[in-house]
């Protein structure tokens, strides 16, 4: 048993699984509340911006108030669902009623929408406590959470390195203790890779699996909304609240939710792996080498069986990815800010966003197929190298249950710094940390992130597990036992 007196037990407290808090709530060891003031306490000790950063607003009135209507409840013996009286953090590109989402752009300062998003509405209608907005790369459009205007998000195992991006602040925030989840948003892999350098859980389910009413837009092909977490199951938790129809989203399925938590096998006996090996040796540091073959012995000493495949086309990802979303955000962006501002335009706010963002914004406007050139570009590649690559993944899994990469090919860089290099030689942070991440996002495979190992220097390393569409419950099953059989994942130091 946990005692609550003294910092010690609450840090403990806090790091614990949302299923052990809901156990804890419930058999009343715990009021809502407290657990509130334990999340709040250690984000005014170990966030802000000399800190971590991962929170650009915290919602300390507002949480409080809502752990005290839960408490109310809890004394009457009646709970709300399954999240009940557990607060979790948001994205800031999800609205949020009342209280402003950014989107991590300084044009959205004092943006403060009327309504929830979609997934909001969910988890409050199952109980969650929304306890603030987190940082992130502006726009969703980078993957190292360095936001020029609410400045950078930092990784808990060490404040000199990125936590990974776009959704940076959700991640650094679980990986913390700053509260119990979070939401993220995963487009080319953001809510896997801040989960991977972070040493947590992140799930990006099947395109459609997830609503995305409410959400800042930056590509309709792409986006996904998904939760980081401390363990497997509670990313079933969530997604098994969060995941349905959504009737502002046409692209969300109304397939049936099944009751992920309920269903996790944890067994790897006879399941097949294939490992793209020749693909993830292209780009790999040793540390990462290491913590991917531990993970291959550990996975065949559970009953697994690994396969060495190649997947044809997966060179066309890089472009596959950049001439699809690049286009579909300049039309997406500019139509959310018109909510806003009626004439507005990219570019019109060019000179407000960050330079990166400027960079890639700058130079389309319109949208997708407005100009002959992009235009060609864009149908192409949604037409050709996108069916091109899903054949190449249907083929490559034909006789697998899963696929295993390293989440990313190296552990997190320091901040404004970069590990690896492109395939034209040049730096390049984006495209080091999205490689392994991006050809599933374009194919639109569900993917999930575990903690693996770390490196030499402490430092977190992720290993990814894919499966065929609508294969969530596999996935979190696999990936479960695989966490459950390792059990790698220990809190930073703070």
């Amino acid at each position: 048993m946990i005692r609550m007196n003294g910092v010690k037990d609450d840090d403990a407290i806090a790091d614990l699984s949302l299923l052990d808090l809901s156990r804890m709530i419930r058999n009343r060891q715990i009021t809502s509340r407290r657990l509130v003031e334990i999340y709040l306490d250690r984000i005014e000790r170990y966030d802000g911006r000399d800190g971590i950063n991962s929170f650009i607003t915290v919602m300390a009135d507002h949480a409080l108030r809502a752990a005290e209507e839960a408490d109310r409840l809890t004394r009457r013996g009646h709970f709300q669902g399954i999240l009940h009286g557990l607060p979790l953090a948001i994205k800031d590109n999800i609205e949020t009623k009342g209280i402003r989402t950014t989107g991590g752009s300084k044009i959205l300062a004092s943006w403060v929408p009327s309504r929830d998003a979609h997934v909001v509405r969910r988890l409050k209608r199952a109980g969650a406590i929304i306890l603030g907005k987190t940082n992130m790369h502006e726009f969703a459009l980078g993957a190292t959470n360095d936001n020029p205007h609410y400045g950078p998000a930092r990784n808990p195992y060490d404040l000199s390195r990125i936590p990974g991006g776009s959704s940076g602040g959700s991640g650094a925030a679980t990986a913390a203790a700053l509260c119990g989840a979070s939401l993220g948003t995963d487009t080319g892999g953001s809510v896997r890779i801040p989960a991977s350098l972070c040493g947590v859980v992140g799930f990006k389910p099947t395109l459609g699996r997830v609503g995305r009413g409410g959400v800042i837009p930056l590509s309709f092909s792409r986006d996904c909304v998904g939760p980081i977490t401390r363990t497997v199951v509670d990313a079933a938790l969530i997604l098994q609240v969060i995941a349905g129809r959504d009737p502002e989203d046409c692209a969300s399925s109304s397939r049936a939710v099944p009751r992920y938590p309920d269903l996790l096998e944890r067994d790897l006996v006879g399941k097949r792996f294939g490992l793209p090996r020749r693909f993830i040796a292209e780009m790999i540091d040793q540390d990462t080498q290491k913590v991917l073959d531990e993970s291959v012995r550990h996975i065949e000493g559970l009953g697994g069986i690994i396969e060495e495949i190649d997947i044809a086309h997966i060179d066309l990802a890089p472009g596959a990815d950049s001439n699809v979303v690049r286009p579909e955000a300049v039309y997406l962006i500019e139509a959310y800010l018109k909510r806003i501002d009626p004439q507005a335009t990219i570019g019109a706010y060019l000179d407000l966003m960050g330079a990166d963002v400027r960079s890639i914004l700058g130079g389309q406007t319109g949208i997708p197929g407005s100009k002959p050139v992009l235009g060609h570009v864009y149908v192409k590649t949604l037409r050709e190298d996108c069916e091109k690559m899903r054949a190449g993944f249907r083929e490559a899994m034909s006789g697998v249950d899963g696929l295993l990469l390293p989440t990313t090919p190296f552990p997190a860089c320091k901040i404004n710094e970069d590990p690896g290099v492109d395939r034209d030689g040049r730096k390049n942070t984006f495209m080091t940390y999205v490689r392994n991440c991006v050809p599933l996002s374009v194919v639109g495979y569900p993917a999930i992130s575990v903690p693996a190992g770390y490196s030499r220097k402490g430092l977190p390393i992720g290993l990814e597990i894919v499966t065929r569409p609508w294969e969530e419950e596999k996935l979190l099953s696999m990936a479960c036992a695989f966490e459950q059989s390792t059990k790698v994942r220990k809190p930073p130091s703070l």
